[in-house]
């Protein structure tokens, strides 16, 4: 696969949109640009933004980071999408998004009315029958019976179709649209190789309206959660406690306010469960054991939020640096930016990361392609990748 020689990654977050934009030095890649834009829309608002909101913004950030010529990879924390790991027979990929389109109960054990789907096997084998094609041809292996386990990414295709438009409205040909937890997955991957390939991982992203928690059996991922509790519930108890409106909440917490320990301790609760539960269900039927939780998401630039986590889930929990290993050649005016968010810019970095080292962004959520993955109802092509690679085989 040739690796393009300018990437940028943009993140849809609900809260702010990050971007950064990757350029190729040698036989590495630089950060050369990032960018960060509040959110137009009302943080009370968990509505579908208008095609015309999102267009505007996607451009405005695209042209902080120079994105003209660039190969663009758009990532979403939407709560109206769904990662499932799964078993799924061996059979090519169209034909699988077409089982699950038409019975996804049959295969996820819910049912997903108006979904777009992609999938990414997690063996080799797998991975050759989704590669296959449909017809058939004379002399060409037939994919092997069998079941293998996958990932499945999905997401109401009428976010599919807004973010497709909006991108396009805005002078952009998008190359994918990611889901921000497989975003994370692929970066934590490329940042940390040698951690990921000896240990079991547990990545935590506190979003705005929701956190995602997954781990990562050396390399693999073995579950993924999403909770609709993030960092506008925490101001919104600020908020409540204090008798002021959300913005002010939100600049006290923000500043580090004494009293952020105890909003976190009492509205992410059942976070708190979610990720107690999902170790105790890991650990017992695994070898391994989840020794630290790393942490990303805007809300972790707070020590405050940091440390309540670790104490309520019972887990040391830390920040990380999705930028590990790379160069940074940013202009004077966005090195304090960057420095100060650089856990908030984890999602951008890795729908962009992952592509630029030339693993090829299979599957979960996107816009359009070279061979399109997601057929909305109407208009262009939509795809859907999540960018997480098949593993090589086992010898």
């Amino acid at each position: 696969m040739k690796v393009p020689s300018t990437v940028v990654g943009i993140d849809l977050g609900n809260s702010s949109l990050k971007a950064v934009r990757l350029q190729k030095k040698g036989d590495q890649y630089a950060i050369t640009r990032v960018a960060m834009l509040a959110n137009s829309r009302n943080p009370q608002d968990q509505s579908l933004p208008t095609e015309q909101a999102v267009a505007a913004q996607i451009k405005e950030i695209a042209g902080l980071v120079k994105a003209s010529g660039a190969e663009v990879h758009l990532t979403i924390n939407s709560l109206n999408s769904t990662i499932r790991y799964v078993e799924l027979p061996h059979m090519p990929l169209d034909e699988v998004r077409a089982a699950l389109k038409l019975n996804s109960a049959a295969y996820l054990r819910q049912s997903f009315e108006n979904y777009t789907f992609d999938i990414c096997s997690l063996d080799a084998e797998g991975a050759v029958a989704l590669t296959s094609k449909i017809k058939k041809v004379k002399g060409a292996p037939a994919p092997t019976h069998g079941k293998s386990k996958a990932l499945v990414a999905g997401i109401s295709t009428a976010e599919v179709v807004l973010y497709f438009h909006a991108v396009r409205r805005a002078g952009i040909k998008p190359s994918s649209l990611q889901l921000a937890p497989v975003s994370l997955i692929n970066a934590f991957e490329t940042a940390y190789p040698q951690i990921i390939a000896a240990q079991a991982v547990a990545l935590l992203d506190v979003g705005f309206f929701s956190s995602s928690f997954t781990i990562l059996e050396r390399g693999q991922p073995s579950l993924t959660r999403s909770v609709p509790i993030g960092g506008k519930h925490v101001t919104d108890y600020m908020a409540q406690i204090s008798s002021s409106d959300f913005a002010k909440a939100e600049a006290a917490k923000l500043k580090g306010d004494p009293g952020v320990g105890e909003a976190v301790a009492r509205t992410c609760a059942a976070l708190v469960r979610e990720v107690r539960g999902s170790i105790n269900f890991f650990e017992k039927n695994s070898d391994h054991a989840i020794s630290k939780i790393y942490l990303s998401g805007a809300s972790a630039r707070l020590q405050a939020v940091v440390d309540a986590l670790s104490q309520d889930i019972g887990v040391p929990c830390e920040v990380w640096n999705a930028a590990n290993g790379m160069l940074i050649e940013l202009p004077a005016d966005q090195q304090s930016l960057f420095t100060q968010n650089q856990v908030a810019f984890a999602v951008a970095i890795g729908a962009a990361r992952s592509v630029a080292r030339g693993a090829p962004p299979v599957a979960a959520a996107p816009a359009s392609a070279s061979k399109p993955t997601v057929q909305p109802p109407v208009g262009p092509p939509a795809g859907a990748k999540t960018g997480v690679k098949a593993p090589p085989p086992k010898t």
